[in-house]
């Protein structure tokens, strides 16, 4: 038993520093996201956030080698000697600099993406995935010391809690273009337009577009939260406000600190920080019987927090109808998520934890 807690703490701090290699990977991509969007003349692929991104993943690459090597043991191949998680790690290593060199080549013959197009080029994408891989190695690494742990107990490992937050983060990133924090959302003036009436779907887009926002961002942040609780008693203290702080403070750090994105993403987080207070008291037995209520209700108060806070810096210009109407939406998605999350046969109980072998003689 000694052994195997020495043996988890020092996976931990070995996870851990993967996991730290990853956040300079994050910040990184996002610094190259604000020169997409904000530096029109970028008409070259050698820039300094390219460096910086490029760098890290060097610094990821050196590490993993020492990762492999330590493991490694006299006369065991190489493949073998990678630890439980890392193959993805290795996986999404190979795939970034594949997809680094074809990167280089778009750019080189098509030119640099200055908007939208960025998000979506395909080079990026698979730039994208092959982050995610990266970012996932505490995750897979922790599931591997669960399913060899004679205790049966939770995977989630501060390590992990990290990586799914990174993870939260980059997805951000990636949905920035539907995400509830970066848009002037209610503040934004909006007169109802009848039906067949000139202009009216281009006066009803914006609305469209924030209200779509607000469905997909509470599936960032429900799903991760959904997840974590998966695989632990209890969601993990603050795991909320840290959730919210990727999904929010990031993408509105990429388009510049704008004033209404700065509102409704403090008011989210104060937010988030009181439903977090709030899950620290619920019962474990409530808390996994009630959890579409759960998450429900984390959704209506982080954005019931993003719109006091529009109405305290600003004011909220839409109908009562539409912004009351995207919280309840929101909320509806979010305990929709946690129903299918938590669906199982009538009557089925949780899995029996494996009794120490103390007990059972």
């Amino acid at each position: 038993m000694l052994e195997t807690a020495r043996n988890t703490r020092t996976h931990g701090r070995r996870d851990l520093v993967t996991e730290l290699l990853g956040l300079w990977l994050v910040l990184a991509v996002f610094l190259d996201g604000w020169a997409h969007l904000n530096l029109p003349s970028l008409e070259t692929f050698f820039t300094p956030w390219h460096a910086a991104l490029y760098s890290g993943m060097l610094a990821t690459a050196a590490w993993t080698a020492v990762v492999i090597f330590r493991n490694r043991e006299p006369g065991q191949p190489l493949v073998q000697a990678i630890p439980p998680g890392y193959r993805g790690t290795v996986v999404g290593l190979i795939l970034f600099a594949t997809a680094g060199g074809l990167d280089l080549l778009w750019h080189e013959l098509l030119g640099i993406e200055v908007s939208l197009d960025a998000l979506v080029s395909p080079t990026h994408l698979l730039l994208g995935f092959s982050l995610f891989l990266i970012l996932g190695t505490a995750v897979r690494s922790a599931r591997a010391s669960h399913s060899a742990s004679p205790d049966g107990s939770p995977a989630l490992t501060p390590a992990a809690l990290f990586a799914v937050v990174l993870m939260t983060g980059l997805g951000a990133f990636f949905l920035i273009y539907v995400s509830a924090f970066v848009r002037p959302g209610p503040t934004a003036l909006f007169v109802p337009t009848p039906v067949g009436s000139p202009g009216r779907v281009q006066s009803e887009l914006p609305v469209v577009v924030t209200l779509a926002s607000y469905l997909l961002t509470t599936l960032l942040i429900i799903a991760p939260f959904l997840f974590m609780l998966s695989v632990a008693q209890r969601p993990a203290r603050g795991v909320v406000t840290m959730l919210v702080a990727a999904a929010a403070w990031l993408p509105v750090a990429m388009l510049g600190f704008r004033t209404y994105s700065i509102a409704g993403a403090a008011g989210a987080t104060i937010a988030a920080v009181a439903a977090d207070l709030l899950l620290a008291r619920l019962p474990e037995t409530w808390l996994r019987r009630r959890l579409p209520a759960v998450t429900g209700g984390i959704a209506a108060v982080l954005w019931t927090g993003q719109l006091v806070a529009f109405a305290v810096t600003d004011a909220i210009r839409w109908p009562v109808s539409l912004w009351l109407g995207a919280v309840v939406l929101s909320t509806a998605v979010a305990a929709g998520l946690a129903l299918l999350a938590s669906w199982g046969p009538a009557g089925s109980a949780a899995p029996a934890r494996p009794v120490p072998d103390s007990a059972a003689r």
